[in-house]
C-alpha cells in the first residue's frame, strides 16, 4: 500500500506556517488559536500556541485557523464550525475523512478550492516543497463570502457554495 506521507529528512518539521502572501490575500484576523511557537510573521492580533491550548481558550472576533494536521484537525475544525464571529480555516482537501465530512461538508457555507498547491513555510520563513495534497479554505459565516469572491476574481481558485 502506498505511503502518502512526506518522508522524514534532516530538515523535517511538524511546524508548517501559512505563507505570508496567502494571509495578505485574506485580510485582518483577530485571533489564531493554532499559531506556531516560532513564526517570522503574525497571523492575527492574538496568537495562541500549543502551549496555550487554543481549544480550551475563549475565541473572539474573526479567527484564522490553520490547524495542526493529524488527530487535532478534527477538534479545531469542530470548534471553528461552532464559532460565531467569522473566520477561515485552511486545511488539506481531504473530503474522504470523517472530520472533513462532519466539520466541513455538513456545516460550512463555503469552500475555496485553490488553484495549485500551497507551499507552506518553515518556522524561519523558508518555503517548503510542494505538499502531498491540495488545500482549501473553509468558511462558515456569510461575512467571508466577499473575501473568497475576491480570491476567485483574482484567479486564485474557485468558490464553492455548500
Amino acid at each position: 500500500m502506498p505511503d502518502f506521507n512526506t518522508p522524514p529528512c534532516e530538515e523535517s518539521t511538524d511546524s508548517w506556517i501559512t505563507p505570508l502572501s496567502v494571509l495578505e490575500d485574506l485580510g485582518h484576523f483577530d485571533m489564531d488559536p493554532c499559531a506556531a511557537p516560532v513564526m517570522p510573521w503574525r497571523t492575527a492580533d492574538t496568537m495562541l500556541t500549543e502551549q496555550d491550548n487554543g481549544l480550551l481558550c475563549p475565541w473572539s472576533g474573526r479567527v484564522w485557523c490553520n490547524p495542526p494536521y493529524g488527530r487535532l484537525a478534527e477538534p479545531f475544525m469542530q470548534r471553528m464550525a461552532a464559532h460565531v464571529g467569522g473566520g477561515l480555516a485552511l486545511v488539506f482537501l481531504r473530503t474522504d475523512t470523517r472530520w472533513f465530512q462532519d466539520a466541513v461538508l455538513a456545516t460550512a457555507r463555503y469552500l475555496f478550492l485553490y488553484r495549485g498547491r500551497i507551499r507552506f513555510c518553515r518556522p524561519d520563513g523558508r518555503q517548503g516543497a510542494a505538499p502531498n495534497a491540495a488545500s482549501c479554505l473553509v468558511a462558515w459565516d456569510v461575512r467571508e463570502r466577499e473575501c473568497l469572491m475576491r480570491l476567485e476574481l483574482a484567479g486564485r481558485g474557485k468558490v464553492v457554495l455548500l
